[in-house]
């Protein structure tokens, strides 16, 4: 923003440095407000370092993403964070806007942020590939990228895992029904059924026009892209995570999957917050939250 002397305001942040608002002008830099706090430099001090990475999907197409390492030398275990959107994406914020991703390089683990196909910020071509096929090639541009990271020794490939929350929470869903390799999920305020997504949601829309399917049409993408309906291949312990009040991904949608993986002697667990909508924001809900998917990832992956 210009101000009427020609000095310029911005919002400076990245991984490692916390929102702040910043003069520039003739003088130099000049900071007036940030949200730094008594905690900040702990957090820095445990929360690693953040790096860009790029990989090749199957069909050729660049991905890239943000990958927050502790420190020490690799092979590390490895949690996917997924995002929402589809159409969002990730870039150097601080603590990568999510209160899981510091927290868990504190405890050892590397974080992949990835932003797939369908991701904002390369243009309106690059979102809309996910117009249609939400669960086809996005999810080979996830697995490809812990390829990758395996492949250049940065990843143990035995122990990895997935968190995300909205579309983020279905994809953590759904790439446990495509590929064994996962070692723990935590899908939060996941689409696991986009039957009764359709007919629960106030947004169902959304769902029925990034999917290209009519619910009512048996055999659309709201059947085949159903993670309820393929849970027969899970194998990953899953711990799904909703709130009560959520309208977007109604909690039917965390319950249906829990005891569709019960039903087939998947570890499972379900956390519904009483008191929480679409994701957990609040305290001392995030807190409880919190420590239970850092006990879900150590138990079933652990990093030491």
């Amino acid at each position: 923003m210009f101000t009427a002397d020609a000095t310029v305001c911005t919002i400076q942040e990245s991984y490692a440095l916390p929102q702040q608002l910043v003069v520039s002008g003739s003088g130099g830099d000049r900071v007036l407000a940030s949200v730094a706090h008594p905690g900040t430099e702990y957090l820095r001090s445990v929360a690693g370092t953040a790096q860009v990475v790029t990989w090749d999907a199957p069909d050729g197409t660049e991905i890239e993403g943000i990958l927050c390492t502790p420190e020490g030398d690799g092979p590390f275990p490895l949690v996917v964070n997924v995002h929402g959107g589809p159409i969002w994406a990730f870039r150097n914020q601080w603590s990568m806007r999510s209160s899981w991703v510091p927290l868990l390089v504190s405890r050892g683990y590397a974080v992949l942020n990835p932003n797939p196909r369908g991701s904002a910020g390369r243009g309106q071509h690059f979102a809309g590939l996910v117009v249609g096929d939400m669960g086809g090639a996005d999810t080979h541009d996830l697995l490809s990228g812990i390829d990758a990271l395996v492949e250049r020794g940065v990843v143990d490939g035995g122990r990895v895992g997935l968190i995300g929350g909205s579309y983020g929470g279905y994809m953590s869903s759904w790439l446990v029904t495509q590929d064994r390799r996962f070692a723990a999920a935590v899908p939060i305020a996941p689409v696991t059924d986009w039957y009764s997504q359709g007919f629960t949601s106030n947004i169902a829309a959304w769902g029925n026009r990034f999917l290209d399917a009519d619910p009512e049409q048996h055999g659309t993408r709201a059947h085949t892209r159903s993670p309820v309906l393929h849970a027969s291949k899970v194998r990953t312990p899953c711990l799904t995570v909703a709130g009560a009040l959520d309208n977007c991904t109604p909690p039917g949608q965390a319950q249906e999957f829990h005891q569709a993986l019960q039903a087939h002697g998947v570890a499972s667990v379900l956390a519904v917050y009483p008191q929480e909508g679409h994701g957990v924001r609040a305290y001392p809900a995030q807190v409880d939250f919190l420590a239970r998917a850092v006990d879900w990832f150590e138990l079933h992956m652990p990093a030491r």
